[in-house]
């Protein structure tokens, strides 16, 4: 269904639709010739040719139906060097390369009788006679895998629409040979054609893929074999369908407004008609206006800036093996979608870290929460899940609560992210009203939430009598306390009347405050729980980061009142993802 879309908006989404088996190739250097195929001069496309992360500019010329690999494969007039001129001498195979390449002019000239091909083979066929080497022409900065292609007159021969017809005929003939030009039927568009031996277009910009790019199917073994089906025969996909969508696909994953990307998932985002918001800019760095326009039009009921019924569509793709896997797809409508994203900020809504309202979060902060280290660790699971239920709507998944609860463990912290993750989770899973727990909650009394209060009300006892030290109570009881808490908290109320009789000498005010604060937890907390379930877990994690917030914002409006002797909080240190 996701490919069948792709096909028949490639022409919207690629505007415009580059020639069959054309695709854009950074190309380096440029060949001018004149009429005759006599050397002119050799232009390079970028200012500094001695850079070698400039690959050229970017122009639409001639692609290979599948990968180099050991066989001999030339381009139709764009290739590197050992296929152009032979060069190096002393590699074995650029003489053949090159003589692949000569033939391949020759025959397009033939074919086509154009005159600038003609040109091509006159300089070829003069290069062949004389002895390799780019110093002949001045031509030694050229490097060994920078691409090359010819200019005859201010006109390049592959943009000239007899070589572009001359090339597609030659690409749909080749894959006739390679499955015996057999008919069969199309699983994309259904009709009856040739299906080649493998897509034509690999994908390209996938984490973890190569910079080549890699096919959405690849039988290379027969392990991957069945019902005695090999190469493009097990999943029957014709030419024109591969390359539309694969062209397709791999303009979406290079426009920064067409993909979002997190860890080692891709999602790619498009609409019928185009327009509306930029929805990758939204899940990635959403910005505060935007998300409150947002939030506003999906409250209010007003319209936002496209039409409700355009139809979205979205899909997610990862790397695995040298192959693009597809992790996901969905179909809505652009309103549907926005209404779904609205909702899903508001489940976010969250107090930052000094008790100020939370920028709005982006999909990889909330899926980065979840690992010590993200870049390594991050599996394709996590971020799918949270796009899709940002664009889809629908419940967060229990596992993602127990990864958030079990992070906040082994840190001994809850950051910003994990707190608004924490709250999603639980508002998606509880039904839970929208705008609770945003916010330090001074009404609610569920032990759990009371236990993460008491919690960080202790520390900043703690930090009030010793000030920084190396190991805190947090450092130490985190764990304990959020799954077991009638095990740590007598300890732990014993332990504090020490630090309020040292206050009481050297800061009787900030002892005063904090012993009400103390009292004020303590009032809803007639026993301990023994035992915290997943969910009380995490309101736990809320309890005690609402609480240290609440202390920070609080001690924040003291210091700029000038009432010193009430700044009695712990460290407002930056907390981070």
């Amino acid at each position: 269904m996701i490919l069948q879309q792709l096909v028949k908006d490639a022409e919207r989404i690629v505007k415009k639709m580059p020639p069959t088996m054309y695709g854009p190739t950074p190309i380096k250097w440029i060949i001018s010739l004149d009429a005759h195929g006599a050397f002119l001069e050799c232009i390079p496309t970028v200012e500094n040719e001695h850079t070698k992360k400039d690959k050229g500019q970017i122009k639409q010329a001639p692609i290979l139906s599948r990968k180099r690999t050991s066989g001999i494969t030339p381009q139709l007039l764009v290739d590197k060097p050992s296929y152009v001129f032979g060069i190096p001498a002393d590699d074995k195979r650029a003489p053949k390369e090159a003589a692949s390449f000569r033939a391949l002019v020759n025959e397009c000239y033939q074919a086509t009788g154009e005159a600038t091909v003609q040109a091509v083979a006159a300089f070829l066929t003069w290069w062949d006679a004389g002895e390799p080497s780019l110093s002949r022409l001045g031509l030694s900065e050229i490097g060994d895998n920078d691409l090359i292609t010819f200019r005859i007159g201010g006109i390049l021969p592959i943009d000239v629409p007899g070589v572009q017809q001359f090339w597609a005929a030659k690409s749909s003939a080749s894959e006739g040979d390679s499955l015996g030009g057999a008919l069969s039927q199309c699983l994309v568009c259904g009709r009856q054609t040739v299906i080649p031996k493998c897509l034509p277009v690999p994908i390209k910009g996938l984490h973890g893929g190569q910079a080549s790019g890699i096919p959405l199917v690849s039988i290379n073994a027969e392990a991957f074999e069945s019902f005695n089906l090999h190469d493009g025969t097990t999943s029957r996909v014709c030419g024109d369908c591969g390359e539309r969508f694969g062209k397709a696909l791999n303009h979406l994953l290079a426009a920064e407004d067409g993909h979002l990307a997190v860890g080692p998932l891709v999602y790619v985002f498009w609409t019928r008609q185009g327009g509306g918001f930029a929805w990758a800019t939204l899940l990635q760095q959403p910005q505060a206006g935007a998300v409150r326009e947002l939030l506003a039009s999906y409250r209010t009921g007003k319209p936002f800036t496209v039409a409700d019924a355009e139809a979205f569509y979205a899909t997610a793709l990862s790397a695995s093996g040298g192959r693009a896997v597809v992790r996901d797809w969905l179909q809505t409508t652009v309103g549907d979608a926005a209404a779904h994203l609205a909702q899903w900020f508001a489940r976010l809504k969250q107090v930052d870290s000094f008790g100020q309202p939370g920028e709005p979060l982006g999909v990889y902060k909330l899926a980065a929460s979840l690992y010590r280290d993200a870049n390594k660790e991050m599996v394709a699971q996590v971020p799918r899940v949270l796009v899709r239920t940002a664009l889809h709507g629908g419940p967060l998944p229990q596992w993602l609560l127990t990864q958030a609860v079990n992070r906040c463990r082994a840190e001994q912290r809850v950051t910003y992210p994990r707190a608004a993750l924490m709250k999603a989770v639980l508002q998606s899973l509880t039904g839970m009203k929208e705008d609770s727990m945003a916010q330090l909650e001074p009404t609610e009394q569920r032990p759990a939430y009371l236990c993460g209060r008491l919690l960080a009300v202790l520390e900043a006892v703690q930090y009030a009598a010793q000030g920084k030290i190396n190991t805190t109570l947090v450092d130490r009881f985190y764990g304990a306390a959020s799954t077991a808490p009638a095990s740590v908290f007598g300890n732990l109320l014993g332990d504090v009347q020490a630090h309020l009789a040292k206050l009481r000498k050297t800061r009787p005010a900030a002892c005063t405050a904090l012993q009400q604060r103390l009292e004020t937890v303590m009032r809803g907390l007639p026993s301990f729980p023994r035992t915290l379930s997943l969910q009380d877990q995490a309101l736990f994690g809320l309890g005690y980061y609402h609480q240290r917030a609440q202390d920070r914002a609080d001690a924040q409006a003291r210091k700029a009142a000038g009432d010193a002797a009430q700044t009695d909080t712990i460290e407002t240190e930056e907390e981070t993802p």
